[in-house]
């Protein structure tokens, strides 16, 4: 891949990201079921869907990453569009819970390690490829503020796949309904002090519509 190339893909990749929290935000503000749709034409027809709490007369919205990732699909097609002449403007494909590379072992008590003789694959939520077929860019999804193990295993993942591969993006992207700053500080620990260099974070706080950093060893 050439450095226009990678460019170029980083740059759609940021578009379809900036557009997905644009529109999250909007689903979230008018397209919750508990509250009924106040405005339509929000960029997405997908709506946050209620769940009961066990207390009467209580419903609360569920927050999850498929919302996240289905909206990320969504802005992803468009994205490659088609050209007046039929070509697409973006000319990749994408996978879903893509087979991981190598194989893993420890994932269930939090301290995962690359085992391809006895280990198994994983899944990636999603990859993106070339025309070619070639990966070139891997993301998970979070939404909320998930245990610990949860967080490590997916920038494990995320770091190790084709470590050899430096111009491979790899993404964590991650939605919160509120936040301040124990909120970020708390998923700084979770996720660890590890060279988690390779790995681009980026979190959306659904209430006030900001994107969130951390004050760790991560690319921002």
């Amino acid at each position: 891949m050439s450095n226009v190339e990678h460019n170029e893909h980083k740059e759609h990749i940021e578009n379809v990201i900036s557009r997905t929290f644009k529109i999250i935000k909007n689903v979230y503000d008018n397209q919750q079921e508990k509250n009924g749709l106040k405005v339509a034409g929000n960029g997405s027809r997908i709506i946050f869907p209620k769940k009961r709490t066990g207390k009467k007369g209580k419903d609360e919205t569920r927050i999850s990453e498929q919302e996240l990732r289905f909206i990320f699909v969504e802005q992803l097609n468009k994205e490659i569009g088609v050209k007046d002449n039929g070509k697409p403007n973006w000319d990749v494909y994408y996978s879903v819970e893509t087979p991981t590379m190598h194989g893993y072992k420890g994932f269930k008590n939090g301290r995962p390690k690359v085992d391809d003789e006895n280990g198994q694959s994983g899944n990636i939520d999603l990859t993106i490829h070339d025309n070619q077929g070639n990966r070139i860019c891997l993301i998970e999804f979070k939404a909320l503020n998930p245990k610990k193990a949860d967080y490590q295993k997916d920038f494990f993942k995320l770091e190790n796949e084709d470590e050899k591969k430096e111009n491979l993006f790899r993404y964590f992207i991650q939605i919160v309904e509120n936040v301040n700053s124990r909120t970020m500080n708390n998923i700084g620990r979770k996720i660890g002090k590890e060279n988690y260099v390779h790995v681009l974070y980026k979190c959306y706080c659904l209430d006030n519509g900001e994107e969130q950093t951390l004050d760790i060893n991560l690319t921002q």
